[in-house]
């Protein structure tokens, strides 16, 4: 009775270790990046990047945003702000905003990042503020 005991033990140890989630990090995208450790393919920096840490956190303003996630612009660097790469739930892939001379803007066709100070406010091709960052909200 006790061999029986020890077999069954063993048999629900490696049904245990076959379950065990994958280990983080462990995991490849098309470009090298590894989500699972929170790296994500930076257009911009033409590396892999956590947007939380290389970028601006904007938080949701518009009502039907959901409140939970951020946006995040990222720069390709502090001195080289020409383009800004959004990252933002709901778009498949990120997007890439150029500054007009003339306004000081970010823009393409749907979206508008504007700075003021140390606040970003990004609006949609309607002016509706969608996401903004700083303690002023």
């Amino acid at each position: 009775m006790a061999c029986s005991t020890t077999n069954n033990t063993q048999q629900q140890d490696t049904t245990k270790a076959e379950q065990s989630p994958p280990i983080v990090g462990n995991d490849t995208d098309e470009h090298g990046c590894k989500p699972s450790a929170g790296y994500q393919w930076s257009v911009l920096k033409n590396d892999c990047i956590r947007i939380f840490e290389s970028g601006q956190r904007l938080d949701p303003v518009a009502a039907e945003l959901e409140k939970s996630f951020s946006a995040f612009a990222v720069f390709k660097s502090d001195s080289a702000k020409e383009q800004v790469e959004l990252f933002l739930v709901g778009e498949k892939a990120s997007v890439i905003l150029n500054k007009d001379a003339k306004t000081s803007l970010w823009k393409n066709d749907k979206y508008t990042l504007s700075q003021n100070k140390e606040v970003y406010t990004l609006e949609d091709a309607n002016k509706k503020l969608l996401y903004k960052s700083g303690a002023d909200k």
